[in-house]
């Protein structure tokens, strides 16, 4: 009798439905951009090489105006996460529910005591001494954003995930001078490039000298180093056209209102049909593209 358990594999030989653009994924789609980025890649064999990550350095310190002191990127948001939990030096991290998912597998990795906690809970924890927040502002889950700045001397670091802040500005943090703030952001997020893998964060001088000193020798690839220097001063108008879809959508359908990078259904329709959209909170979360591509047969 064999005692080793049945290994069930996939069957490969299955068709599977895809769909030309999914947008299921949290990921927006400006073909604009798209078609620049094709053309850069067409034009250049830098690909081959290895990646000049000063080179993503210099394009995001200038477009964001942040000096480079004060800068640490990675390879995507959730490297500059992870780096972040393990640089800091606290006794517990609060979690503002709905979060990103792997910030508590982090903890968990490095043995970090977590809490998650609503936002209305906020107040009830900032007499907790050596403790930290993360905070997704505004949200990837339902789309709210919030003015937080009040909350940050209650905490010994205040981590602020601003990755759709480039969608709705009013309450970034991004270049405040707090001591203990750390920002999180990503091109995934504000361009729609997932696979160029660079996020970044924002925070005082000594605090990214630690977060630094936990960086891989590699942070970036050669794709960024040649695409982000190129398309990184297009971040406002790809995100100007992505809220004029928005703006069609939620006004051709009943939605709740967001301000993050997706608009969220209450039922699905054409488009959920079309590129996808995942149930999430009772409502159809689909990531924004524009107009022409929205209609095109």
């Amino acid at each position: 009798m064999n005692k080793y358990p049945k290994i069930s594999r996939p069957d490969w030989t299955k068709k599977k439905i895809s769909k030309r653009i999914d947008l299921s994924k949290n990921v927006h789609h400006d073909k604009i951009l798209n078609e620049k980025i094709k053309e850069i890649i067409y034009r250049s064999n830098f690909i081959l090489n290895y990646a000049n990550d000063f080179k993503v350095y210099e394009a995001i310190s200038k477009y964001y105006n942040i000096n480079l002191e004060n800068l640490a990127i990675g390879f995507g948001a959730t490297d500059v996460i992870d780096r972040t939990l393990r640089a800091i030096k606290i006794k517990k991290l609060f979690i503002v529910k709905p979060s990103f998912r792997m910030v508590d597998i982090y903890c968990k990795m490095i043995n970090l005591d977590y809490e998650f906690i609503d936002f209305k809970e906020i107040n009830s924890k900032i007499n907790q001494k050596n403790s930290g927040i993360y905070i997704v502002n505004p949200n990837g889950v339902n789309g709210e954003v919030h003015e937080i700045k009040k909350y940050s001397g209650c905490f010994k670091y205040f981590i602020v995930d601003e990755v759709y802040s480039d969608f709705y500005e009013k309450y970034s943090l991004l270049n405040n001078k707090l001591k203990n703030l750390i920002v999180i952001k990503s091109l995934s997020k504000s361009l729609g490039f997932a696979g160029l893998r660079v996020g970044f964060c924002y925070s005082s001088k000594e605090i990214i000298k630690q977060i630094q000193a936990l960086r891989m020798s590699q942070i970036t690839t050669s794709l960024a180093s040649l695409v982000v220097p190129k398309i990184i001063n297009m971040t406002n108008k790809v995100i100007l056209r992505m809220q004029i879809t928005k703006r069609f959508l939620e006004n051709k359908f009943e939605c709740k209102k967001s301000y993050a990078n997706y608009v969220l259904f209450k039922d699905k329709n054409e488009y959920t049909e079309k590129f996808g959209g995942n149930k999430i909170d009772g409502y159809y979360r689909m990531a924004l593209i524009d107009m022409e591509s929205l209609n095109e047969k």
